[in-house]
């Protein structure tokens, strides 16, 4: 009997999981629950349609200069009122923030498209983890502040959830907002009929409609935007509200352990004993960069700073990816690492400082003869990032809370924005026209300036003024090009022109959303040169054949 009453508890206790489980499924496919807002949230709401508009029409597609920089400030303040209002900010968390707005200063003072592009990821992420620090205070480990933007990325699920909160309550009835959004879109097929009741009936109003839309083309692009723009809004809106009301999804804890450490050692046992050879064999070879001169005369310099450099920043790359993974991966003891791992990654790290240290004096070397070019100088900025995240790794090794993943983002952050307010577009220009007229360099390819947009302008403006024949020449043909083709619209049909003509009616992408403290230079530099030679005009129009087929 016994035995029956066990069989029938253990038949019971089954079932009842079951039920469970099934209970655990029908959950996961339920609606999810509406958002209970308030008049802030509404606010933040209608705020985000406006700033993502705004951003779409004058920073994505303005040119990625001031009214980049505009949006940017614009979303940022808006956040930042929407969560600090039930939020203490934190002093330390303040310095994320400010570092992305600071970092889309850059679109203001350089036309460098690396470094906009940088500037625009860099940015967002640094707004990401101020806003998570400014809503759930700091994230200390690397793990959770890479859960950061797992969160920020879970809020999409949130976008239906967050739309119909907006536009009706639990019990199903509308708000105020839903309200008037459904009166704006019944109110759209009366519109269609009425509106071409009124221009037929009154030519003022008429009039004024054509000249509102007399660019069909340019409307039609306005339109195309306002909706992308819209779109964005929707994804921006379910972050905010999922942020604030703690909807986000989480990276659950794993139940891993870690690798087993003698594993890892011989790894990177293996890895170092290959690196200690290799620049044992080739110890002669790189640090010469350090004395000045070639290791041997049949090599020349651009092989032996690409030897030196290039392949050196692919060698710091995996060996910043092996270090970083060993000390996650590896299976701690009370929270510590292994002693046999924290030498070889020590040893490690400080090779790849030294590797880093030559590779960036070969460049230097490699400027110091052949001249500065945009890539030379990001790609020697990039190493000093990895150099100072090195070190950050280093210091992780020893010290538990230090952070590399902020580390690595204030660091790129910092980089970015030195790149773009220097601006190494104009650094390089300006280098390599002084050290041409200096006669550091025997030549100089004006090609090479003129490509580097409205930094090199003032210089190939030089050089068009310039007493060398040929360099004149060559520099003339490149401000045809800037005249009739690159600055300036409607060219096409010109047979001559003057400075104040095209001033007015003639310059490419106007509008503040365009401004950038490069390009009013270039155009400035441009009028001014026409002012002094209005002849040149003549010889633009001669040469506008070659910019039009």
């Amino acid at each position: 009997m016994d035995n029956i009453e066990n069989k029938n508890v253990l038949e019971e206790q089954v079932e009842q999981q079951n039920e469970e489980i099934q209970f655990n499924y029908g959950d996961a496919f339920a609606p999810k629950p509406l958002f209970e807002l308030n008049k802030n949230d509404t606010l933040f709401a209608l705020g985000a349609l406006v700033s993502c508009i705004f951003t779409t029409i004058f920073g994505f597609f303005g040119g990625f200069a001031f009214g980049y920089l505009l949006s940017v400030c614009i979303m940022i303040v808006m956040f930042s009122v929407y969560f600090i209002k039930n939020n203490k900010i934190n002093l330390s968390i303040l310095v994320y923030g400010l570092l992305a707005v600071a970092n889309s200063v850059v679109f203001i003072c350089t036309t460098n498209s690396s470094v906009r592009f940088f500037g625009v990821v860099i940015s967002f992420l640094l707004s990401l983890v101020f806003f998570d620090g400014v809503v759930n205070k700091s994230s200390s480990g690397n793990r959770e502040t890479m859960g950061i933007f797992y969160s920020a990325l879970s809020t999409i699920g949130n976008v239906g959830v967050s739309l119909k909160s907006l536009l009706s309550n639990k019990e199903g009835d509308k708000k105020t907002f839903g309200k008037i959004l459904t009166g704006l879109i019944c109110a759209v097929p009366v519109l269609i009929v009425v509106v071409p009741l009124l221009l037929k009936s009154d030519d003022a109003f008429s009039g004024m409609m054509s000249s509102i839309f007399s660019n069909s083309g340019n409307t039609f692009l306005i339109v195309l935007k306002i909706i992308f723009g819209t779109i964005v809004s929707m994804f921006v809106i379910s972050y905010g509200f999922s942020l604030k009301y703690n909807r986000v999804s989480k990276p659950q804890e794993s139940k891993f352990a870690g690798v087993e450490n003698a594993c890892i050692i011989s790894f990177l046992s293996a890895i170092a004993v290959c690196y200690v050879l290799y620049l044992f064999s080739q110890l002669a070879y790189f640090f010469s960069a350090f004395k000045g001169f070639l290791p041997n005369d049949k090599i020349t310099y651009s092989e032996y700073a690409r030897k030196g450099f290039f392949e050196m920043c692919v060698i710091a790359v995996i060996n910043l990816g092996v270090v970083f993974l060993s000390i996650l991966l590896a299976k701690k003891q009370e929270g510590k690492i292994c002693v046999g791992i924290k030498i070889i990654s020590t040893f490690i790290s400080v090779f790849t400082l030294i590797i880093i240290a030559t590779a960036i004096s070969k460049m230097v070397l490699y400027i110091n003869e052949l001249g500065m070019t945009v890539l030379r100088i990001t790609t020697s900025a990039f190493m000093i990032f990895l150099s100072v995240v090195f070190i950050a790794v280093i210091l992780k090794i020893y010290i538990s809370k230090i952070n590399i993943v902020k580390t690595s983002l204030v660091t790129a952050g910092i980089v970015v924005l030195l790149l773009g307010t220097v601006n190494v577009n104009a650094l390089c220009a300006r280098y390599n026209y002084e050290s041409y007229k200096n006669g550091k360099l025997e030549t100089i390819d004006i090609s090479t300036l003129y490509r580097l947009g409205d930094e090199g302008i003032p210089y190939v403006v030089k050089l068009a003024c310039s007493k060398n024949a040929n360099d004149a020449h060559k520099a003339q043909e490149y401000l045809a090009q800037a005249y009739m083709h690159d600055y300036f619209e409607n060219m096409h049909y010109a047979e001559g022109f003057d400075a104040e003509t095209i001033r007015q009616n003639n310059q490419l992408h106007k509008g503040f959303s365009y401004f950038s403290i490069p390009k009013s230079r270039a155009y400035d530099v441009l009028y001014k040169f026409l002012e002094k030679n209005p002849q040149f005009s003549n010889y633009c129009c001669s040469k506008k054949q070659e910019y039009y087929w």
